[in-house]
């Protein structure tokens, strides 16, 4: 069980990572995407702001149900473990 873990910690480090990639999008999906920006940020303390990309990875990432997950993790070695580490991230405050 260790190994398991260790290897998923692993591959979801990896996983992780970012990169750039180009992508080609409809002036319309643009400005959708601009304007849910402003609405997020709108009276937003400065650690609550939001950028394009945020939103962009928010859109990509939220719709993926628990039932795609065993289908995604056979594809791509360790997705789930590095999807839980990104919602983690994304959503986790910690105590204050």
């Amino acid at each position: 069980m260790t190994r398991t873990a260790s290897f998923a910690t692993r591959a979801a480090k990896v996983l992780s990572r970012r990169r750039t990639i180009p992508i080609e999008l409809p002036e319309f999906a643009i400005r959708a995407l601009e304007h849910r920006v402003e609405m997020t940020n709108a009276g937003a303390d400065d650690e609550e702001m939001v950028s394009f990309n945020d939103v962009v990875e928010w859109y990509l990432l939220s719709p993926l149900s628990v039932k795609e997950m065993p289908h995604l993790e056979f594809a791509v070695p360790g997705f789930t473990a590095a999807l839980v580490r990104w919602m983690m991230d994304a959503t986790y405050s910690g105590p204050e």
